[in-house]
């Protein structure tokens, strides 16, 4: 096995800004490969591309590919996070699989739970994704859903690892006004949400608006890219927000919303249970135990959650099954340690 002073492992991804989902996932393998010894770097393929220490911004399609081959010549261990549901994204996968040759194989995770229907769509689309995946060393799906889907284009072999750790659930300074706004709401929802479709944001506030005609003290802290633009009664937008803050208002709000219409496994899930929060969702992709669920689309059945879970006790931390960070980290041949990136 490499040792840990040998593992160099490029992480090819967004990173944030902005946070969330495959960015928050990124992160944090980049900060635990670093943490336990490794050398890892980060080609940013996200939208915000700002440069920072060991997070080089892909740039143009030219300057990735340069970049992409320079990291395997020199032995780096490709590991690519992507969708799974768009032409593009195929893309990415076949382009890090031909570099990964040079340096033992890559690897890639599959990460959205709009990626089953797209690929299951068009049996061209089967044939592709079972050509391409061929190339991976190890392919990851973060559900059992993605997995299955791939079983059907013919991938066998899939790892399923959420892409989830308890060592980064540390909240930190919380926003402005989010003392304020908890001290004079009873119950404190909250939700991330961001500009497309698949967010369910027209459901959620739909469904809140519902939930205020009954309970005239309750409050919705939204945040994520495009929150800030809400104007509803009882919403308080609080935009993008960093992670440790993002975390801060969901240890603050007595009710996690996740109203999706298509989700892999929900990161922000398994980190509201972690915390200790009651979580509503809806029935898509992979929910862990602990998890009331509504079906997606459905506002009036979302706001009957809502009610019914603020009669309900406050939550305890709960377990939210294997964590995933270590399973990947042994792919790269890192070993747990004292030293750690939380630390």
């Amino acid at each position: 096995m490499t040792s840990q002073h040998e593992t160099r492992v490029l992480l090819v991804g967004d990173y944030p800004p902005p946070n969330g989902g495959v960015a928050t996932h990124v992160e944090e393998l980049f900060r635990a490969v670093r943490g336990r010894g490794g050398v890892c770097e980060v080609l940013d393929i996200g939208k915000g591309q700002l440069p920072a220490a060991g997070v080089i911004p892909a740039g143009s399609v030219p300057r990735f590919s340069a970049l992409l081959g320079s990291y395997a010549a020199r032995g780096f261990r490709i590991h690519v996070h992507t969708s799974g549901s768009n032409p593009k994204s195929w893309m990415l996968a076949q382009a890090c699989a031909a570099a990964g040759r040079v340096s033992g194989g890559a690897l890639i995770t599959l990460h959205s739970g709009l990626g089953p229907a797209w690929l299951l769509a068009k049996r061209s689309r089967r044939t592709m994704a079972k050509a391409v995946l061929a190339q991976f060393a190890r392919v990851i799906a973060v559900s059992g859903e993605i997995r299955d889907a791939l079983a059907q284009c013919g991938v066998a072999g899939v790892d399923v690892v959420p892409a989830f750790s308890h060592e980064f659930i540390k909240p930190g300074p919380p926003p402005e006004a989010l003392a304020t706004l908890r001290a004079g709401a009873s119950p404190l929802y909250c939700a991330m949400i961001a500009p497309r479709p698949e967010y369910g944001q027209g459901i959620l506030l739909r469904a809140f608006a519902d939930v205020r005609v009954k309970i005239p003290a309750a409050a919705l802290a939204l945040y994520g890219p495009g929150s800030d633009s809400v104007r509803e009664d009882g919403v308080h937008p609080f935009g993008e927000l960093h992670r440790s803050q993002a975390l801060a208002v969901m240890a603050a709000c007595d009710i996690f919303v996740r109203p999706t219409l298509a989700d892999g496994d929900s990161v922000s899930v398994r980190e509201a249970l972690a915390l200790g929060r009651r979580v509503v969702a809806t029935s898509v992709g992979h929910r862990p135990p602990g998890v009331r669920l509504v079906p997606p689309g459905d506002a009036r059945a979302l706001a009957d959650a809502l009610i019914a879970s603020s009669a309900e006790p406050a939550g305890s931390p709960e377990a939210t099954g294997p964590d995933g960070l270590e399973r990947i980290l042994s792919l790269y041949g890192v070993t747990a340690c004292a030293a750690s990136a939380a630390s």
